[in-house]
C-alpha cells in the first residue's frame, strides 16, 4: 500500500506546491509595490498585471544566498505609448524597481538657455 518512498514523494509534492503558493503571495506583494510606484511616478500600469521573467539564486547585503525573482509590466504616461518596467524581489523584500525611459507629464522641468548673469 504505502511505503516510505510513497511518503517521501507526497512530502515532496507538498513542499512543491507550498513554495508555488508563497510564490503568488510574492506576485502580489510586488503588484502593490508597483502600483505604489507608478502612482508616486505619475504613470499608469497597464493591464494591472505583473509577469515573471527571471527567478534565479542571487546574494543580499549580507551574503546571504536566495531567491530573487524578476517581474517585468508595462506602463504608460500618456496612453499612446506603452514602456517597460521591472521590479526585483529577493525573498520578500523589494530589491529595485526600475522604469524605461519616457516622457515626464506634463512636458518635464522648464529649461531656460542663455548665459548665467
Amino acid at each position: 500500500m504505502f511505503d516510505l518512498r510513497h511518503v517521501a514523494l507526497l512530502m515532496l509534492m507538498g513542499l512543491i506546491g507550498a513554495w508555488i503558493w508563497r510564490g503568488f503571495g510574492l506576485r502580489d506583494q510586488a503588484l502593490i509595490l508597483v502600483r505604489q510606484h507608478c502612482k508616486q511616478a505619475d504613470v499608469q500600469l497597464l493591464d494591472e498585471s505583473i509577469y515573471l521573467n527571471k527567478l534565479r539564486i542571487g546574494r543580499s547585503k549580507g551574503l546571504r544566498l536566495g531567491i530573487v525573482r524578476h517581474y517585468g509590466f508595462e506602463f504608460t504616461v500618456t496612453g499612446e505609448r506603452r514602456y517597460n518596467g521591472y521590479i526585483e524581489l529577493y525573498g520578500s523584500r523589494l530589491r529595485h524597481i526600475e522604469l524605461a525611459p519616457h516622457p515626464f507629464p506634463g512636458g518635464g522641468p522648464a529649461v531656460a538657455y542663455g548665459s548665467l548673469e
